[in-house]
């Protein structure tokens, strides 16, 4: 008899068990429970329980997805924490003050010493510092030209101090000596040449102890000479210069020439070819620096340019192609003077479009301290704080537009609204004022009424048509004779 059977007869003869009162007798026993371990399981009966089959195919889609999710957040922790791009508080930004970065980081950062051993070359080895340049023209005095060009009053006083002990101060006073410095971001001085006249020059650097001055006096001699560069696999124009066995002042004479045409931190190419004709100037023995830039040529990604320094009758020396038109643009392919650039970050230093509350601007990324330049004759309109832009300084051009630069560090000098800037003069220093956490320069341009118009006009896109008078239709002859032999000597150089 099965053991099923046993209970249908007890079910049917007789009264069902009562069950035992709370708190009183033994409750019966549950009989146990088959154990499932080790059971065969039917998959088809599986699936009658409620469950969905499950397919290859959505398998492979589900793993695709978790996949590209996981890309992504890789890449959003690369852009927002590593590459320290991020807007936000939680991810450790600095605070954006004047100034408001450590000091041994980005362009120009101060030094406790500065002098090298070259003889007469006392900005060697000083190419990451802020190169400035002004005349003492006009009954302007030492102390007044170098306020002007943004330093510190300390050490304008140590300058005074030291340069009194060589020559006296009032004799510098409107002579039109050419003043040059190489000064870190903070307004500190490293070198100082004062060229008091032809082959007489008045130097100074910085030591851990004060500034070492120094009286040079040696006969000067002017030699022409023809340089051909090509650039290197990373088209490093320093690379190329220094490979020529040239002084690094040259890449910025060069860039500071084309930088109408080329901006040679964004557009140049390894490949690039340039011939120059430059004066280059000797003391005694030992070469001083260059003289004028006579003559340039380039063939690259850039196009095919070609400029000769001329001086018509009755007008202005200037550059012209050779077609005796002017080489000078409205406004400038860079808001930046030349300065060293990792070649390995190209790519960063194209300039981004960006829109705040409406208003269109672009974006460059460069070091702390860098230097900003006026890419336009104007007047200043505005220099001050403004909110989220940080310390801003907006440029009138002629016709009414106007160029806004935002986010800088510090002015060169103490600007004013009403000061007049000419194009390329250095204005102010990359900075990280107002909201953002990285060192940076925005560039808005606005036409007369306030809207903002596309900055790409920098760029390669819609560049400005050339400004300037031509050489008379009378004197092209003549330019032309005259800028043969610098014409052969370049063509001869790039063979």
């Amino acid at each position: 008899m099965s053991r099923s059977g046993a209970f249908k007869r007890a079910g049917a003869g007789q009264k069902p068990r009562a069950k035992p009162k709370r708190g009183g007798g033994k409750p019966a026993s549950k009989p146990a429970r088959r154990s499932n371990a080790n059971r065969r399981v039917d998959p088809t009966k599986r699936e009658g329980k409620g469950r969905k089959p499950r397919y290859p195919k959505e398998f492979k889609a589900r793993n695709r997805t978790i996949l590209l999710l996981l890309v992504l957040a890789f890449i959003n922790a690369w852009i927002f924490v590593w590459r320290d791009e991020g807007g936000l508080d939680s991810f450790d930004a600095k605070a954006a003050v004047i100034g408001g970065a450590d000091s041994g980081s980005g362009f120009a950062a101060p030094l406790e010493a500065a002098c090298g051993g070259d003889p007469v070359q006392i900005f060697a080895n000083l190419d990451d510092r802020l190169r400035l340049d002004t005349k003492l023209t006009e009954g302007r005095t030492l102390r007044l030209a170098l306020l002007e060009l943004g330093l510190n009053p300390k050490d304008v006083d140590e300058v005074e101090a030291e340069v009194r002990r060589t020559m006296d101060l009032g004799m510098l006073t409107g002579s039109g000596a050419p003043v040059r410095i190489a000064g870190d971001r903070d307004g500190g001085l490293q070198a100082l040449e004062i060229e008091v006249s032809e082959g007489h020059l008045i130097q100074a650097c910085r030591t851990p102890t004060g500034l070492d001055v120094r009286n040079i006096q040696h006969p000067l001699r002017v030699d022409v000479a023809v340089i051909a560069l090509e650039l290197p696999d990373n088209g490093n124009l320093l690379e190329a210069v220094i490979e020529a066995e040239q002084t690094t002042d040259l890449a910025r004479m060069i860039a500071d020439t084309l930088a109408s045409d080329v901006d040679f931190t964004a557009d140049s190419r390894p490949g690039d070819q340039l011939q120059v004709l430059v004066e280059k100037r000797y003391l005694g023995r030992n070469f001083h620096r260059y003289g004028k830039l006579l003559a340039i040529r380039y063939v690259g990604h850039a196009g095919r340019l070609g400029f000769y320094r001329y001086k018509p009758k009755g007008g202005d020396e200037g550059f012209f192609d050779y077609e005796g038109k002017p080489m000078r643009r409205e406004l400038l392919r860079t808001p930046f003077a030349w300065h060293p650039s990792d070649p390995d970050a190209r790519a960063t230093m194209a300039p981004a479009i960006e829109f705040i509350d409406g208003r269109m601007g672009a974006v460059y990324r460069r070091p702390l301290g860098v230097p900003v330049v006026a890419v336009a004759d104007g007047v200043l309109r505005e220099v001050g704080l403004a909110g989220d832009d940080g310390l801003s300084v907006e440029l009138e051009l002629a016709d009414g537009r106007r160029v806004r630069y935002a986010n800088l560090m510090r002015t060169i000098g103490d600007r004013a609204p009403g000061d007049s800037v000419t194009q390329g003069e250095v204005l102010a220093l990359v900075g990280q004022t107002g909201k953002t956490p990285v060192p940076r320069l925005r560039v808005e341009l606005i036409d007369r009424a306030g809207e903002r118009l596309d900055p790409n006009v920098l760029g390669e896109r819609g560049r400005p048509e050339r400004v300037g008078e031509p050489i008379p239709g009378d004197q092209i002859e003549r330019f032309e004779q005259d800028i043969q032999s610098w014409r052969r000597a370049m063509r001869k150089a790039a063979e």
